[in-house]
């Protein structure tokens, strides 16, 4: 007979934490390449594939001092860098919690689809229909990044 064992997840890498909240902050410029590696590397096979978004289980990682259950990315990068954590307390819980430890603000934003928070850096918070949080970071490709010279004209003596 053939037993399989699966065995416990490999533990998260040291900086795992960091890396990821610096991400959902929208503090870091990691691509979306970076990110589906090295969330496969750390967090094995993703689970599914659906709006948009590749998820893994986070195996529990406390993201911000709040436990999560899984992390996104978006599937194609030719728009955007969307990453994002779901998390296991309300919104309004996650907020003030992220607050604190952050010494940030989220505002209220309404939308068609209801109050989102964003922070200054432009990190959201979504509460969700089963009283879970989405926080997550989305910054869309402008088409500008490999200008090498500004737009603005040259000012000062000719050549």
């Amino acid at each position: 007979m053939l037993a399989l064992w699966a065995g416990p997840a490999a533990a998260l890498p040291t900086d795992f934490n960091d890396k990821v909240e610096a991400a959902l902050l929208c503090r870091s410029e990691w691509s979306t390449t970076f990110w589906q590696d090295y969330f496969t590397k750390h967090l094995q096979a993703s689970v599914r594939d659906w709006g948009e978004a590749r998820w893994w289980n986070s195996q529990n990682a406390q993201l911000g001092g709040v436990p999560s259950t899984e992390v996104f990315l978006n599937l194609d990068d030719s728009r955007a860098l969307m990453i994002g954590a779901l998390l296991e307390q309300p919104v309004e819980s996650a907020k003030k919690t992220l607050e604190e430890r952050y010494r940030l603000q989220f505002k209220p934003i309404q939308t068609a689809d209801g109050v989102r928070y964003v922070s200054d850096t432009l990190s959201v918070l979504v509460g969700t229909t089963d009283q879970k949080t989405k926080w997550y970071c989305a910054k869309w490709n402008m088409g500008n990044r490999e200008r090498v010279q500004p737009l603005a004209p040259k000012y000062g003596p000719g050549p």
